[in-house]
């Protein structure tokens, strides 16, 4: 059930909100300088008001890497340890940046509708929407991505990072996931239990945005060079991609 999988979710990220950015320190700031790099590919208007809503935010990474180019942030994730590390990495930029902000929600739940709070106009018309490595996450990958897509104005832009597919081509008909033994093994029992898919296709990732009604212009883009993440002193390369597309 979707709200077993929530509440799995929130336990494990509770869990790591504490040593998130120190663990992964290295790979954030690759990913950082990824996002910035590819400000204009991402494709929206930099010049005028730009409205962002970074679901399932953890601990800002995407929020502090686009907040020098927006006008208002806002961070929802399932997690309060997670919301809480953003606030306060919020805090600590200063005035000098987007107005920033994040708050416990889940958006993306079958099960149950997001809280009143989120009804609010101010939850809506967003020029931008950032799911930053949490569709893996998901149940239901392309259902999360038609209630965000919900959220944006017209031509309003979905952006999504999560981790190229590792499948091989026999794999996709079998159930095998695609991820090698090491990689469990580096990851650990805790991360694992919480995945739902090992990544997703250029193809599949076509598809989502598709049926999720952000399919306007849709791109997509492997980053060339591995995301480097070092849980427990062990390495671990990720192959990510960026995708976008606009409500149509």
């Amino acid at each position: 059930m979707a709200s077993d999988l929530a509440a799995q979710n929130r336990a494990h990220f509770n869990k790591i909100a504490s040593t998130y950015d120190k663990v992964l320190e290295e790979g954030l700031k690759s990913l950082t300088e990824a996002v910035q790099a590819r400000r204009d590919w991402i494709g929206v208007d930099w010049n005028g008001p730009v409205k962002v809503l970074d679901y399932a935010c953890g601990t800002g990474v995407i929020s502090r890497a686009l907040a020098p180019y927006v006008t208002e942030l806002i961070g929802v994730d399932i997690s309060e340890e997670m919301v809480a590390k953003y606030n306060a990495h919020a805090d600590a930029l200063g005035s000098g940046v987007a107005k920033m902000a994040a708050l416990l929600g889940n958006l993306t739940d079958r099960d149950n509708a997001p809280a009143d709070q989120f009804a609010d106009p101010r939850y809506f018309n967003f020029d931008l929407i950032v799911v930053g490595m949490a569709l893996h996450h998901m149940d239901d990958p392309t259902y999360a991505l038609t209630r965000l897509a919900e959220r944006l104005k017209k031509r309003g832009v979905l952006f999504v990072i999560d981790n190229q597919s590792r499948r091989h081509p026999h794999d996709e008909d079998s159930g095998h996931s695609g991820y090698d033994e090491d990689f469990h093994k580096l990851a650990g029992a805790d991360t694992m239990k919480t995945v739902r898919h090992e990544g997703f296709t250029k193809e599949t990732a076509n598809q989502m945005f598709a049926a999720a009604g952000v399919g306007g212009n849709f791109d997509h883009a492997l980053l060339e060079e591995p995301i480097v993440i070092r849980p427990r002193g062990m390495k671990i390369e990720l192959k990510l991609f960026f995708a976008r597309g606009e409500r149509v």
